[in-house]
Parts: C-alpha cells; structure tokens; sequence
C-alpha cells in the first residue's frame, strides 16, 4: 500500500515538473516572437507610420536623413502603387509652405513616380546615402530667420557599376522651429566605378 502510495506522488510530481516545461517554454516562445515581431518592422511600415506631430526630426541633419530613406525607397520601387501615395504625403511633410506652394501634391506624386519609373527603366538602385556631421552643415541668419545647407553623398549602382553623386539640400525654420526643406539640387558631377 505504501509502495502505491509513493508511486502516485512521483506521477503527480512529474505531471507538475511537465506542466511547469510547457508553461515556461510557451511563456519564453510568446517572448521571443515579441521581440521579433518588434524586429521585423520593416522600413516601410516605419516610414508609412511615422508620426511627425510628436516625433518631428529635431536637427536639419535628421530632417534631411528622413527625407532620403523615403527616397531611398521610393526610387528602389518597394513601395507598392498606394503605399507611394501615402509616402508622399509623409514627405511633404518635411517641405517648407513655400516649397509646397508650388508643387501641388498631385504634382509631386506624378514627379516621384516618374522617378521611380526612371530608376525602374534604367536598372538603377539607390545603394545607400552619407549626410556629413553636424559641423559641415551651413548655417545662416536672413532678415531674422534661419537656413541651413546640407550636401548628401549618394551611391547609385548601374548594372555592375556605382555612381556617386550628391545633393545640396537647403532648409529654412518655420515658426514653430522646425527645419523644412526648402528645396535640393543635385550635383551633376558623379564618380563612376567598377563593382569589385
């Protein structure tokens, strides 16, 4: 009888140590997918979501970044047909009223898509971008407000060659202190080179 006795608690401790395995492996798997769902946010939903009335960029240097991930992007044709309407919108965003003034938003989207359809045509990749540090950017006052000066390194790769180019971005402070893009030129001097 005893012997029965010490048999049902054995069974009965191990059913609890089993029990115990699950609840802990489930509990660590609901962790870990957490994390990489966290993780796996992808670029684009990033930039789809961003929210500029609590997170506007801070520096010109940031509001310039903002600006070529978008492009990035865009000219790479990740964004499918209405997240490229989205993205625009997000993009005017950074643009001083100014510069929106003239460029209606139907004819910005028209503009990057014909970018994109550009970059698509002519096999090309936004590779990657290089803002300078924050003590090569240009500052200036006129008649009491503020502009800045920011050149962008771009590489763009051709086929089995990378080009790279930049682009001058100028920026204003709006009233409420944000740096806007008042506009950007790109500079038409590239360096082309063989892949290795």
């Amino acid at each position: 009888m005893k012997k029965e006795s010490g048999t049902k608690g054995f069974t009965i401790a191990a059913v609890i140590v089993v029990i115990g395995v699950i609840a802990f492996y489930i509990t660590m798997s609901n962790r870990m997918n957490g994390r990489q769902a966290v993780k796996n946010t992808s670029e684009i939903e990033k930039l789809l979501n961003y929210d500029f009335q609590d997170n506007y960029p801070k520096t010109v240097r940031e509001t310039v970044k903002l600006h070529c991930r978008y492009m990035k992007i865009a000219y790479n044709n990740e964004f499918t047909k209405e997240e490229l309407v989205d993205a625009n919108k997000k993009i005017r965003e950074l643009m001083d009223d100014e510069l929106l003034s003239y460029n209606t938003e139907e004819a910005q989207l028209k503009s990057l898509e014909d970018d994109v359809q550009y970059y698509k045509d002519n096999k090309q990749k936004y590779v990657s971008y290089t803002l300078p540090e924050a003590s090569q950017i240009k500052y200036n006052t006129d008649e009491g407000v503020d502009y800045a000066k920011i050149r962008v390194g771009i590489i763009i790769r051709v086929d089995n060659s990378t080009m790279k180019g930049s682009q001058e971005y100028l920026l204003r402070k709006d009233a409420m202190g944000r740096w806007k893009i008042l506009g950007w030129v790109a500079d038409n001097k590239s360096d082309a080179s063989e892949a290795k």
